[in-house]
């Protein structure tokens, strides 16, 4: 099995092999299991009276965050998010099991927030099972703002780009790039959203094994955070719509603007349209024959032109 077994003894957490778990109830315990394989999961079910949907639940992927209680355990599941690349988020599925003095948790891939809370039970800052709980949530709550914050800057970027864009390219990938930011804030807050019911739970003192003195206040606080992510989530997802409104009423004002100058151009073209469509008709009385009517045409067409292109520049036309 893929695991590590840390059990609090003299004061730190020290390592011993997974298959102790049992036999070790009596104190503080945290089994961390990744990647597991169909008979870890088996032999974790046998060794410590695992509930089989909540096995099946622990593996399966995209998993709403949810909080189920069954006989002898509650089941959790939350999700770690990092940003290992500018623009690139990472949801980790995180399942943790809560049993009397133990957590266990199971995962895949390895996260910031684990290998943190690690390092504080290996030096015995956390004394119970509830505040391993506590401070694994607590680290994985508090890393969302770097990611919720690179939102912001993003929104803030491509509105820059917008009041600063002149170009139709500039303005069609300013808002696929927009429509983009939308669907990763919506991701991120379903993502995010349902994981208040799961504080809600432990803030009311619902699991047996966590009511330790002041630990409801613990998990109020991680509480309190989740919904200030989800906030600016929120806030930032708004934003992002009125930008992208802005960005399409930009493209159409400058659309108008250019259907403005072609009409402009169009009308002087018309006037000198009708000048010399009329001499086109085939009437033998017609000069054609006569130089001074031609330059007569000539300086009225223009002097036509000039005149309107004027009167068009004097009310901001073109």
């Amino acid at each position: 099995m893929a695991a590590k077994l840390l059990v609090l003894e003299n004061g730190k957490a020290v390592e011993r092999p997974p298959e102790d778990l049992s036999e070790r109830r009596d104190r503080p315990a945290w089994l961390d299991v990744w990647q597991p394989q169909e008979a870890d999961l088996r032999l974790l079910q046998e060794e410590l009276d695992l509930h089989p949907l909540a096995i099946e639940d622990a593996v399966q992927k995209r998993e709403r965050p949810k909080i189920e209680q069954f006989e002898k355990h509650y089941f959790i599941v939350f999700y770690a998010i990092d940003e290992p690349e500018p623009d690139v988020i990472r949801m980790h599925q995180v399942a943790l099991f809560v049993l009397a003095n133990a957590v266990v948790t199971v995962r895949g891939e390895d996260f910031a927030a684990r290998a943190e809370v690690e390092k504080r039970f290996r030096e015995g800052r956390l004394q119970t099972s509830g505040l391993v709980l506590h401070a694994l949530l607590d680290t994985i709550v508090d890393g969302y703002f770097g990611v919720v914050d690179g939102f912001g800057d993003r929104v803030e970027l491509l509105e820059s780009m917008i009041l600063e864009g002149r170009r139709t390219k500039d303005y069609e990938t300013t808002l696929r790039e927009l429509f983009e930011l939308k669907r990763d804030l919506v991701r991120l807050r379903q993502v995010i959203a349902p994981e208040r019911e799961v504080l809600q739970v432990l803030t009311r003192g619902d699991i047996e094994e966590l009511r330790e003195p002041g630990r409801r206040l613990y998990f109020q606080d991680v509480y309190d955070h989740i919904v200030r992510a989800v906030e600016e989530i929120d806030t930032f997802r708004d934003l992002t719509s009125n930008v992208i409104d802005a960005q399409l009423a930009a493209a159409s004002n400058r659309l108008n603007e250019v259907m403005k100058v072609l009409t402009a151009v169009a009308t002087i073209l018309l006037v000198l349209s009708v000048v010399t469509s009329f001499f086109g008709m085939n009437f033998d009385f017609l000069p054609f024959g006569s130089p001074p009517v031609f330059w007569a045409v000539m300086v009225a067409t223009v002097a036509a032109s000039v005149a309107l292109f004027m009167w068009f520049r004097a009310r901001d036309w073109i």
